[in-house]
């Protein structure tokens, strides 16, 4: 038997882990083996997800689950914000990224989902045993911020923190993402842990309760697994037990600390894939939220700045400055522009320099000199707000978002730059080149008329075309200027 990391609600309805148990497998066919201690909790639908502010954490190393405590504040397990490396340091915010998928269709949000990286790690415990336990002591729980308006969610309240011991016996409803089947034996051939990376919920009942943890049983399915670590479990109270218009709120009680596990015979159940062989849970259990509740509640009282909007913008340095220069697509000869305000998480567009009413394209003028390449942090700047060009969530597929954030030299703000009158720029993150896709004209059709829209500004496979190649003029430049 061994005690790890927990990660595993897909088994507890629905706990996975990537984090610091090990790598998750990918998904397998499993047939229709029964897993006695293995009940599939509830999926969550998007809407619940939405409410309870489920999320998905990615570090360096691997996945959690995380969920929102505000619109600017997100608590998951500290074992999941540190380094196996070294000393095991927490890893630094900016490799920390927090995916939501909701059912969102706004700015910055692809296909109801949108990542975002973390600005703030707070954490309320160091590792039992550096690197062979990462779980926090003396409390397993961290707190993470992300933007202002990166999550936000008018509609719904900031999550209540309970302000009571929890009891022995008492009804928790959890949330996790990650395995949703332990291994097992299928005749003479041992399979492997699986997961789907789908959110569940579940409930249990507590079984145990210790000055920083309470703890619960796997027997009716409630066991947490690699990729739960973090995920919140929830009581419901009145929020006003005396008043006629009460009504039923949720509380965050604990978050998915840790389990003790059987290994599937003949397997190893150590090392970066400890839950790769796991075949049963035994217990486990959950970082109280109690004693940290005081610490938490001051610490998300801070408002992170509103940099949404225009203001005060980082100090760009006076070198970078003197290169000024646009940035004119040549499959399209349309200059880059920055959204108003300088907003982040807005897809950057082209100016649209071919539509009826702008018969002599755009030439080049000094509202379109505003960006400028850093050859020494390999960065391109918005001169007018500091800001950077930015792979929207850190995301590695073609198609993705280009947008502006502020710079924290993040890997997905990071591009090497070649040539010289006709400039590409490839992503030290992905490998991949930002691409300029042509907008459309507006038309008259049959029953009126379709509106134009902007060229974008996204990331493709290299593959040296024009909508990959960018001048600091436009193509008549020659022709009213002469050679250069």
């Amino acid at each position: 038997m061994a005690s790890r990391p927990l990660l595993l609600l897909g088994l507890l309805g629905g706990i996975a882990w990537h984090g610091p148990a090990g790598a998750q497998p990918p998904p397998e066919n499993i047939g229709t083996v029964q897993q006695p201690l293995v009940v599939p909790g509830t999926v969550v639908d998007a809407a619940t997800r939405e409410a309870q502010g489920l999320l998905t954490l990615t570090t360096p190393e691997g996945r959690c689950s995380a969920s929102m405590l505000n619109d600017y504040w997100a608590i998951t397990a500290a074992h999941c914000v540190y380094s196996r490396a070294g000393t095991c340091p927490v890893f630094a915010a900016n490799q920390l990224q927090l995916t939501a998928d909701w059912p969102r269709n706004a700015g910055g949000w692809v296909g109801g989902s949108k990542t975002v990286q973390a600005r703030q790690v707070v954490v309320y415990g160091t590792p039992v045993s550096c690197p062979t336990s990462l779980r926090g002591t003396p409390n397993d729980i961290a707190i993470l911020q992300v933007g202002l308006h990166d999550f936000g969610r008018s509609d719904v309240r900031e999550r209540k923190l309970e302000a009571q011991r929890p009891q022995s016996n008492a009804a928790v409803t959890a949330f996790g993402r990650g395995i949703n089947a332990l291994a097992f034996m299928q005749g003479t051939t041992p399979m492997p842990s699986v997961s789907d990376g789908a959110y569940r919920s579940v409930e249990f009942a507590i079984t145990g309760v210790e000055t920083n943890e309470f703890s619960f049983f796997g027997g009716a399915g409630a066991v947490i697994a690699g990729g739960d670590s973090g995920g919140p479990s929830l009581i419901q109270d009145w929020d006003n037990p005396l008043s006629p218009q009460r009504r039923l709120e949720w509380r965050l009680i604990g978050v998915h600390s840790r389990c003790s596990t059987t290994c599937l015979a003949g397997q190893s159940c150590t090392g970066a894939n400890a839950w790769r062989w796991v075949s049963q849970v035994n217990q486990c259990w959950d970082a109280s939220i109690l004693p940290v509740r005081e610490a938490i509640l001051a610490a998300i009282a801070a408002v992170p700045p509103d940099d949404g909007f225009v203001g005060d913008f980082g100090r760009v340095p006076p070198e970078v400055l003197a290169r000024k220069r646009a940035l004119y697509a040549v499959n399209i000869d349309e200059p880059l522009v920055a959204p108003a305000g300088a907003a982040i998480d807005v897809q950057l567009t082209f100016e649209s320099c071919h539509s009826l009413r702008v018969v002599q394209g755009c030439p080049v003028e000094p509202r379109y000199e505003i960006w400028s390449y850093n050859p020494a942090t390999h960065q391109i700047l918005h001169t007018e707000s500091g800001k950077c060009l930015n792979i929207s969530g850190a995301r590695h597929d073609p198609g993705a978002w280009i947008i502006l954030y502020p710079c924290v030299n993040a890997p997905n703000e990071r591009w090497t730059a070649t040539g010289t009158s006709v400039l590409t720029f490839r992503s030290d993150l992905t490998g991949l080149c930002l691409h300029a896709v042509p907008g459309r004209l507006g038309r008259r059709t049959q029953v009126g008329f379709t509106l134009p829209t902007p060229g974008t500004l996204t990331q493709m496979p290299c593959d040296g075309s024009t909508a990959q190649q960018f001048r600091d003029v436009d193509a008549d430049w020659a022709r009213r200027n002469g050679p250069r």
